[in-house]
């Protein structure tokens, strides 16, 4: 019979260094937020699609004008202008609808998780990592 060796590996100091390569590396904070978003379906109930600023920013740089409209539209805002005041407008709507608030609202009961069904386990997983 072979017998396993199985060794712990260490991590190095080398393992977190970070390094230029010319590619653009997306923050792993960030990728946790949005695959939680997609678990609980934010992009359905909310009309920005996020609720993360940083998210917003980087949907709207790869939107064409006439999404950005749409989403006016959507949200009930004036879309006139051109693309970087379209672009302002719903910055500031979107910051103005996503400003942090202390008071916690009683009338929404709080969120169930079943351990059973296979999305739960996802965001049980993803908060456990934050």
């Amino acid at each position: 019979m072979a017998k396993k060796i199985t060794k712990s590996k260490k991590k190095s100091e080398l393992d977190d260094l970070n390094f230029a390569d010319g590619k653009v590396h997306e923050d792993p904070d960030i990728a946790r937020v949005r695959e939680l978003e997609v678990c609980l379906g934010i992009e359905k109930s909310n009309p920005f699609g996020t609720s993360n600023l940083q998210i917003f920013k980087e949907k709207l740089s790869e939107m064409t004008l006439i999404d950005m409209q749409h989403m006016c539209e959507k949200i009930g805002i004036f879309a006139s202008g051109s693309r970087m005041d379209i672009k302002s407008k719903l910055l500031r709507e979107f910051k103005s609808t996503h400003k942090p608030t202390i008071a916690m609202s009683v009338e929404n009961p709080a969120l169930k998780l079943d351990p059973n069904d296979p999305e739960h386990q996802k965001v049980i997983k993803i908060l456990g990592e934050i």
